[in-house]
This record gives structure tokens, sequence and C-alpha cells, in this order.
């Protein structure tokens, strides 16, 4: 149940989505205090998040960070991350959105976001902006909604991004992270498949214990991890959709055994598949 201090409009892509470059899958705005535990919800979705009151606290991999008014956040939720009202701040005033998109696994690579997670967008108020229409989107449920709503990522990405891509010099590592980068691409194709890190490791043209060290460093976690937290996120949305079945939803997920689906669903959204597919998701 949402508090008073927040407002979220979940999205299901329609069906030609796939067109449009960037997608949102979910928007809303929020008010933390620095009373409240930080939020740590693992998704496989890029999250932006643009502070408009207050500070906000961001820890990623044992780093943190002060979130100010005007910046964004950007966050890789299937890593692990944390994020809460500063402790010497009233409240924490802050717009997010989670989206997918082509090329964004290597942009954040290429950029170092997991290092350096906050940008100052050349104009905050287009920034602040674009948020409020993708969220303003997303509530509407239009036909367009998706060309429109990747419009705004478009144009917030180049607007946040160009600051840090002059003269920004080659990831020296451009190779392993295209391999990496396959191996990402061949699973998210191919869900169903029973994958195994030898299965991984041969795909990338490494050893198991290279492709493990590397997707580690590059991703901040396991291949099976990730791969679990990518299956749940297709099965929340394919459980959305009318006359959705359990059974075929953890199959055409890489679950033949339904129990063990329900179980990892479970431990990723804190739901069962049954009540999630109820309730019409979040």
């Amino acid at each position: 149940m949402l508090s008073e201090n927040e407002e979220i409009h979940f999205h299901t892509p329609a069906k030609f989505a796939d067109a449009f470059p960037y997608l949102a899958l979910v928007a809303g705005s929020r008010t933390a205090r620095p009373d409240e535990a930080p939020i740590r919800k693992r998704f496989h979705q890029h999250v932006f998040v643009y502070t408009i009151g207050g500070r906000g606290l961001i820890e990623v991999r044992g780093q943190r960070f002060l979130a100010e008014i005007g910046s964004v956040v950007w966050l890789d939720t299937a890593q692990a991350y944390a994020h809460s009202c500063a402790p010497d701040s009233e409240t924490w005033r802050y717009l997010w959105m989670g989206i997918e998109g082509h090329g964004l696994d290597a942009l954040y690579q290429f950029l170092g976001v997991q290092q350096s997670p906050l940008f100052v967008p050349r104009e905050p108020g287009i920034a602040q902006g674009a948020f409020e229409a993708v969220s303003g989107y997303l509530a509407e449920r239009s036909p367009a909604t998706d060309a429109l709503a990747s419009a705004a990522i478009s144009g917030l990405i180049a607007d946040m991004i160009a600051p840090r891509l002059i003269g920004k010099a080659a990831a020296q590592d451009d190779l392993g992270e295209d391999r990496l980068l396959l191996v990402l691409s061949a699973m998210r194709d191919d869900l169903a498949r029973a994958w195994t890190i030898d299965d991984l490791a041969a795909c990338a043209r490494l050893s198991p214990s290279q492709l493990f060290r590397r997707f580690r460093d590059m991703v901040g976690t396991t291949p099976m991890d990730w791969l679990r937290h990518e299956r749940i996120n297709q099965a929340k949305r394919l459980l959305v959709a009318p006359d959705a079945k359990v059974s075929a939803v953890a199959a055409v997920c890489g679950y033949p055994d339904p129990y063990h689906f329900s179980r990892d669903f479970r431990r990723v959204t804190g739901y069962t598949p049954t009540k999630f597919r109820r309730d019409g998701g979040y």
C-alpha cells in the first residue's frame, strides 16, 4: 500500500514498444524522511532519480554519495544499492523512473556510473520536465505512451550525460565488455533455456572463472543471480496479462518446476505469483 507521500504509476509496454529505444516501466514521486529505512529493492531495471527538495543519501558498492537538488542519480537496481533521506535533511523529495533500453548496460559501463552515479544535467528544468512528463504519460496510459515516454527519456539521457562524455576516453577493456554484453543479450533472448556457467563461458569465449570474475566486476553480481532477476522481471510482465497462467509463465521464464518458480518469485518480489497476478502487479 502506498503512503500519502508516494505516487507510483506502473506501465506494461504495448506490443510494438520494442520499436522505441527506451521503455518506461514505472515512474513516480516520493518524499522520504530520515527516520525511514533505506530502499534496497532489487530489479533488473535502470532507475533515474531526480532530487527536487532536500538531500538524499545514495550507497553503491560501499561508497556514499549525496544527491542534491537538481541532480540525477543513475542506479542499476540489479546490483546492490540503497537510497534514503540524508540524516541531516528534514526530507528528501524526488522524482524517479524505472526504464529499460537498448545499450543502457553498455553506456552505464562506459561512463563509469557504478563509481560515479551522480549527474548534473546541463538544464535542470528540462530534466525535471522529462521526469514529470514520463510520469504523466504512464498515468494516462494512452496508445502513444511508449513513443512519448521514449522521446522524453532520450532527451533526458542526452542532457545528463553530455558533460561526462566530453573528453571521455574509450574504455580500456572494450573486448571484454563486448563479450559480457553478448552473454547478457544471449540470456535475455532465451530466458527459457537451462543456462549453465559453462554455456555462458563458451558464449563469452572465456573460462568459467574468468567469466565469473569479469561479470562480477562489470555487473556487480553473479551471472546466475542476474539471470534469476531477469527471469522474474519477465514473469512480472507476463503475469499481469489477461488469462495468464502461473505454470505457463514459469515455463516461458525458464522454470519447468512451478515450485521453484514460486520460491524465486517470492524471494525477489516479496509476493507469490498468484497474489501478484490477482493484484494486477504491485
